[in-house]
């Protein structure tokens, strides 16, 4: 198995299923209790970041957990000012080069933190989409 290249899609499929999962559950709570479902899922991932590491193999929990945080918290931020293209259009840029350009390497478990967060930042979108067309 030394010649062949590991392309790394666990760190694109890993993301967004979790992502799907934690909107999904943040958008149940919200029919529920009135949480904003985006904001929630955003923070529900920073928590539930150690899982997503030992899924996809990254790392040292603590620093792959903090890469996540740097990207999610100031996409909550953003998305509890307003809902708007920019909240949908630049993680989706940033993770379609991460994904493009980082699966070449091997990274630090920050990074990949970071390449996890962009994918669940943009993830909750296609995953919101997805529970209103089964759900709702």
């Amino acid at each position: 198995m030394e010649g062949k290249t590991d392309l790394k899609f666990r760190h694109v499929i890993w993301p967004t299923l979790f992502a799907i999962l934690m909107v999904s559950i943040s958008v149940y709570t919200y029919s529920t209790h009135r949480f904003p479902p985006m904001i929630i899922a955003l923070l529900l991932a920073v928590l539930l970041a150690p899982v997503l590491s030992l899924l996809t193999r990254a790392g040292n929990l603590r620093e792959h957990a903090i890469g996540i945080a740097v990207v999610c918290i100031p996409m909550a931020g953003l998305w509890s000012i307003a809902e708007s293209y920019f909240n949908i259009a630049i993680p989706f840029l940033v993770w379609v080069w991460q994904c493009a350009s980082w699966s070449k390497t091997d990274h630090p478990p920050f990074r990949y933190g970071i390449w996890h967060g962009f994918g669940i930042t943009f993830g909750i979108i296609p995953g919101a989409m997805l529970y209103s067309g089964l759900f709702q």
